[in-house]
Protein backbone atom coordinates (compact mmCIF):
# COMPACT_ATOMS: atom_id res chain seq x y z
CA UNK A 1 0.00 0.00 0.00
CA UNK A 2 2.74 2.13 0.89
CA UNK A 3 4.35 1.47 -2.72
CA UNK A 4 1.05 2.57 -4.46
CA UNK A 5 1.02 6.05 -2.35
CA UNK A 6 5.01 6.30 -3.68
CA UNK A 7 3.87 5.71 -7.07
CA UNK A 8 1.73 9.07 -6.75
CA UNK A 9 4.77 11.31 -5.86
CA UNK A 10 7.12 13.22 -8.30
CA UNK A 11 10.54 14.55 -6.67
CA UNK A 12 9.35 18.42 -7.83
CA UNK A 13 6.76 18.43 -5.57
CA UNK A 14 9.07 17.42 -2.64
CA UNK A 15 10.87 20.31 -4.14
CA UNK A 16 7.83 22.79 -4.56
CA UNK A 17 7.13 22.07 -0.27
CA UNK A 18 10.63 22.53 1.09
CA UNK A 19 10.16 25.97 -0.64
CA UNK A 20 7.20 26.36 1.38
CA UNK A 21 7.98 25.82 4.95
CA UNK A 22 4.68 27.16 6.75
CA UNK A 23 2.49 24.74 4.50
CA UNK A 24 4.87 21.89 5.34
CA UNK A 25 4.61 22.93 9.09
CA UNK A 26 1.07 23.35 9.20
CA UNK A 27 -0.29 20.28 7.28
CA UNK A 28 2.32 17.44 9.64
CA UNK A 29 2.08 19.14 12.83
CA UNK A 30 -1.61 19.94 12.97
CA UNK A 31 -2.18 16.21 12.48
CA UNK A 32 0.80 14.85 14.85
CA UNK A 33 -0.96 17.45 17.18
CA UNK A 34 -4.69 17.51 17.17
CA UNK A 35 -5.71 14.34 16.02
CA UNK A 36 -4.49 13.03 19.60
CA UNK A 37 -5.08 15.43 21.43
CA UNK A 38 -9.06 15.37 20.08
CA UNK A 39 -8.66 11.44 20.58
CA UNK A 40 -7.47 11.74 23.94
CA UNK A 41 -10.67 14.64 24.84
CA UNK A 42 -13.20 11.47 23.82
CA UNK A 43 -11.63 9.16 25.79
CA UNK A 44 -11.94 11.26 28.87
CA UNK A 45 -15.53 11.78 28.26
CA UNK A 46 -16.95 8.57 27.24
CA UNK A 47 -14.49 6.43 28.78
CA UNK A 48 -14.46 3.48 26.75
CA UNK A 49 -12.44 0.16 26.81
CA UNK A 50 -9.18 0.08 27.41
CA UNK A 51 -8.98 -2.19 23.74
CA UNK A 52 -11.34 1.20 22.35
CA UNK A 53 -9.39 3.64 24.05
CA UNK A 54 -5.86 2.47 22.43
CA UNK A 55 -7.22 1.42 18.98
CA UNK A 56 -8.62 5.09 19.36
CA UNK A 57 -5.14 6.48 20.23
CA UNK A 58 -3.34 4.15 17.96
CA UNK A 59 -5.62 5.54 14.81
CA UNK A 60 -5.25 9.11 15.64
CA UNK A 61 -1.67 8.86 15.99
CA UNK A 62 -1.24 6.80 12.72
CA UNK A 63 -0.27 8.87 9.52
CA UNK A 64 -3.14 9.84 6.62
CA UNK A 65 -4.26 6.20 4.90
CA UNK A 66 -3.67 5.64 0.94
CA UNK A 67 -7.53 5.06 0.84
CA UNK A 68 -7.83 8.76 1.01
CA UNK A 69 -6.55 9.43 -2.17
CA UNK A 70 -9.06 6.64 -3.48
CA UNK A 71 -12.04 9.10 -1.51
CA UNK A 72 -10.59 12.61 -3.60
CA UNK A 73 -10.38 10.62 -7.19
CA UNK A 74 -14.00 9.60 -6.64
CA UNK A 75 -14.96 13.05 -5.95
CA UNK A 76 -12.87 14.60 -8.65
CA UNK A 77 -10.71 16.51 -6.03
CA UNK A 78 -7.14 17.42 -6.27
CA UNK A 79 -5.85 14.09 -6.03
CA UNK A 80 -1.92 14.97 -6.09
CA UNK A 81 -2.56 17.00 -3.06
CA UNK A 82 -4.37 13.97 -1.27
CA UNK A 83 -1.38 11.61 -2.18
CA UNK A 84 1.46 14.44 -1.01
CA UNK A 85 -0.41 15.06 2.22
CA UNK A 86 -0.24 11.31 2.43
CA UNK A 87 3.31 10.87 1.91
CA UNK A 88 4.04 13.48 4.13
CA UNK A 89 2.67 12.20 7.08
CA UNK A 90 3.83 8.68 6.57
CA UNK A 91 7.00 9.66 5.79
CA UNK A 92 7.66 11.30 9.08
CA UNK A 93 5.65 9.23 11.40
CA UNK A 94 8.44 6.43 11.76
CA UNK A 95 9.64 9.53 14.36
CA UNK A 96 6.23 10.80 15.78
CA UNK A 97 4.24 7.71 16.05
CA UNK A 98 6.39 6.44 18.80
CA UNK A 99 6.29 9.73 20.29
CA UNK A 100 2.65 10.58 20.24
CA UNK A 101 2.22 6.83 22.08
CA UNK A 102 4.69 7.22 24.63
CA UNK A 103 3.23 10.58 25.43
CA UNK A 104 -0.57 9.57 25.51
CA UNK A 105 -0.91 5.83 26.57
CA UNK A 106 0.33 6.31 29.96
CA UNK A 107 -2.47 9.23 29.88
CA UNK A 108 -5.57 7.42 29.01
CA UNK A 109 -4.91 5.03 32.01
CA UNK A 110 -5.22 1.31 30.22
CA UNK A 111 -6.12 -2.01 32.55
CA UNK A 112 -2.41 -3.34 31.87
CA UNK A 113 0.72 -2.22 31.11
CA UNK A 114 2.14 -1.58 28.12
CA UNK A 115 5.25 -0.78 26.87
CA UNK A 116 6.31 1.47 23.95
CA UNK A 117 9.41 0.15 22.25
CA UNK A 118 10.20 3.49 20.75
CA UNK A 119 13.73 2.55 18.93
CA UNK A 120 12.29 -0.68 17.70
CA UNK A 121 8.94 0.70 16.42
CA UNK A 122 10.83 3.98 14.65
CA UNK A 123 12.94 1.13 12.80
CA UNK A 124 10.12 -1.22 12.06
CA UNK A 125 8.01 2.66 10.65
CA UNK A 126 11.03 3.57 8.61
CA UNK A 127 11.14 0.13 6.99
CA UNK A 128 7.20 -0.18 6.18
CA UNK A 129 6.51 3.00 5.79
CA UNK A 130 9.24 5.17 4.51
CA UNK A 131 10.92 2.29 2.19
CA UNK A 132 8.18 1.29 0.25
CA UNK A 133 6.97 5.00 -0.27
CA UNK A 134 11.04 5.19 -2.16
CA UNK A 135 10.33 1.92 -4.19
CA UNK A 136 7.38 3.45 -5.14
CA UNK A 137 9.07 7.12 -6.66
CA UNK A 138 11.27 4.88 -7.95
CA UNK A 139 8.95 2.36 -10.16
CA UNK A 140 6.88 6.01 -10.87
CA UNK A 141 10.32 7.57 -12.11
CA UNK A 142 11.49 4.30 -14.31
CA UNK A 143 8.21 3.48 -15.64
CA UNK A 144 6.08 6.77 -15.34
CA UNK A 145 3.90 5.77 -18.62
CA UNK A 146 2.90 2.75 -17.01
CA UNK A 147 2.22 3.89 -13.73
CA UNK A 148 0.09 6.58 -14.93
CA UNK A 149 -1.58 4.59 -17.58
CA UNK A 150 -3.01 2.49 -14.51
CA UNK A 151 -3.10 4.79 -12.08
CA UNK A 152 -6.90 3.99 -10.97
CA UNK A 153 -6.51 -0.05 -10.94
CA UNK A 154 -3.64 1.01 -8.96
CA UNK A 155 -5.40 2.58 -6.09
CA UNK A 156 -8.21 -0.17 -6.57
CA UNK A 157 -5.76 -2.37 -5.63
CA UNK A 158 -4.30 -0.62 -2.42
CA UNK A 159 -8.19 -0.60 -1.36
CA UNK A 160 -8.64 -4.05 -1.79
CA UNK A 161 -5.45 -4.96 0.19
CA UNK A 162 -6.60 -2.57 3.08
CA UNK A 163 -10.09 -4.41 2.72
CA UNK A 164 -8.11 -7.75 3.13
CA UNK A 165 -6.27 -7.05 5.83
CA UNK A 166 -9.05 -5.79 8.29
CA UNK A 167 -11.36 -8.44 7.12
CA UNK A 168 -8.81 -11.08 8.84
CA UNK A 169 -8.43 -9.06 12.00
CA UNK A 170 -12.16 -8.56 12.19
CA UNK A 171 -12.51 -12.40 11.87
CA UNK A 172 -9.62 -13.10 14.97
CA UNK A 173 -10.49 -10.76 16.66
CA UNK A 174 -14.21 -11.12 16.53
CA UNK A 175 -15.38 -11.76 20.33
CA UNK A 176 -13.48 -8.25 20.89
CA UNK A 177 -15.51 -6.79 17.95
CA UNK A 178 -18.55 -7.51 19.39
CA UNK A 179 -18.22 -6.82 23.13
CA UNK A 180 -17.19 -3.64 21.66
CA UNK A 181 -19.11 -2.34 18.57
CA UNK A 182 -21.68 0.07 20.19
CA UNK A 183 -19.33 2.41 21.72
CA UNK A 184 -16.69 1.85 18.58
CA UNK A 185 -19.67 3.05 16.22
CA UNK A 186 -20.15 6.28 18.59
CA UNK A 187 -15.87 6.93 18.60
CA UNK A 188 -15.73 6.23 15.17
CA UNK A 189 -18.14 8.86 14.06
CA UNK A 190 -17.04 11.36 16.12
CA UNK A 191 -13.30 10.94 15.86
CA UNK A 192 -14.07 11.10 12.23
CA UNK A 193 -16.31 14.31 12.09
CA UNK A 194 -13.78 16.25 14.90
CA UNK A 195 -10.64 15.19 12.13
CA UNK A 196 -12.23 16.40 9.21
CA UNK A 197 -13.45 19.83 10.77
CA UNK A 198 -9.83 19.96 11.71
CA UNK A 199 -8.79 19.66 8.46
CA UNK A 200 -11.08 21.57 7.07
CA UNK A 201 -9.63 24.68 9.90
CA UNK A 202 -5.79 23.80 8.93
CA UNK A 203 -6.78 24.07 5.43
CA UNK A 204 -8.31 27.89 5.89
CA UNK A 205 -5.29 29.00 8.57
CA UNK A 206 -2.62 27.57 5.22
CA UNK A 207 -4.92 29.43 2.92
CA UNK A 208 -6.11 26.56 0.66
CA UNK A 209 -9.17 26.94 -1.98
CA UNK A 210 -12.41 25.85 -1.22
CA UNK A 211 -12.08 22.19 -2.76
CA UNK A 212 -8.20 21.65 -0.87
CA UNK A 213 -9.98 21.98 2.47
CA UNK A 214 -12.08 19.34 1.54
CA UNK A 215 -9.25 17.37 0.52
CA UNK A 216 -7.18 18.22 3.97
CA UNK A 217 -10.52 17.46 5.79
CA UNK A 218 -10.70 13.42 4.06
CA UNK A 219 -6.69 13.34 4.35
CA UNK A 220 -7.59 13.96 8.45
CA UNK A 221 -10.21 11.77 8.92
CA UNK A 222 -8.40 9.04 7.30
CA UNK A 223 -5.97 7.36 9.01
CA UNK A 224 -3.67 4.40 7.61
CA UNK A 225 -5.41 1.65 9.77
CA UNK A 226 -2.56 -1.50 8.31
CA UNK A 227 0.00 0.99 10.16
CA UNK A 228 -2.05 0.72 13.46
CA UNK A 229 -2.56 -3.22 12.97
CA UNK A 230 1.06 -3.69 12.44
CA UNK A 231 1.74 -1.52 15.77
CA UNK A 232 -0.99 -2.90 17.71
CA UNK A 233 0.23 -6.82 16.89
CA UNK A 234 4.10 -6.58 16.26
CA UNK A 235 5.60 -4.07 17.97
CA UNK A 236 3.28 -3.67 21.32
CA UNK A 237 1.60 -7.72 20.92
CA UNK A 238 -1.58 -6.16 21.91
CA UNK A 239 -3.52 -7.76 18.66
CA UNK A 240 -7.41 -6.73 20.44
CA UNK A 241 -5.76 -2.82 20.30
CA UNK A 242 -6.38 -4.01 16.36
CA UNK A 243 -9.96 -4.94 16.71
CA UNK A 244 -11.14 -0.60 16.48
CA UNK A 245 -9.10 -0.34 13.32
CA UNK A 246 -11.69 -2.70 11.26
CA UNK A 247 -14.70 -1.28 13.19
CA UNK A 248 -13.46 1.97 12.31
CA UNK A 249 -13.28 1.16 8.87
CA UNK A 250 -16.39 -0.10 8.63
CA UNK A 251 -18.20 2.77 10.23
CA UNK A 252 -16.32 5.56 8.02
CA UNK A 253 -16.21 4.23 4.81
CA UNK A 254 -20.32 4.28 4.07
CA UNK A 255 -19.72 7.52 6.04
CA UNK A 256 -17.34 9.15 3.62
CA UNK A 257 -18.92 7.98 0.61
CA UNK A 258 -22.19 8.89 0.93
CA UNK A 259 -21.06 12.56 1.92
CA UNK A 260 -18.66 12.09 -0.88
CA UNK A 261 -21.82 11.43 -3.58
CA UNK A 262 -23.79 14.56 -2.45
CA UNK A 263 -20.77 16.46 -3.26
CA UNK A 264 -20.29 15.99 -6.09
CA UNK A 265 -24.08 15.37 -6.75
CA UNK A 266 -23.82 19.24 -5.86
CA UNK A 267 -21.15 19.99 -7.96
CA UNK A 268 -22.72 18.37 -10.97
CA UNK A 269 -25.70 20.58 -10.95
Amino acid sequence: MMIIVGTGLQMEAFRSLLRSPRFLAGATLSQAVLLPAGALIFILLMKPASELAAGLILVAACPGGAISNFYCHFARLNVALSVMLTAISSILSFALLPLILAITFPVISLDRPVEVPVVTLSLRLFLFLFVPIGIGMALRFYFPRTVERYSLEIRFIGLALLVMLLTVILVMQWETVRQLSGDAVILAVSFTGFAALAGWVTALVLRQELKDRLVFAIEFSIRNLAAAVLVAVSSLAQPDFAAFSALFLIVQFPLIVVLLYFYRSRESH
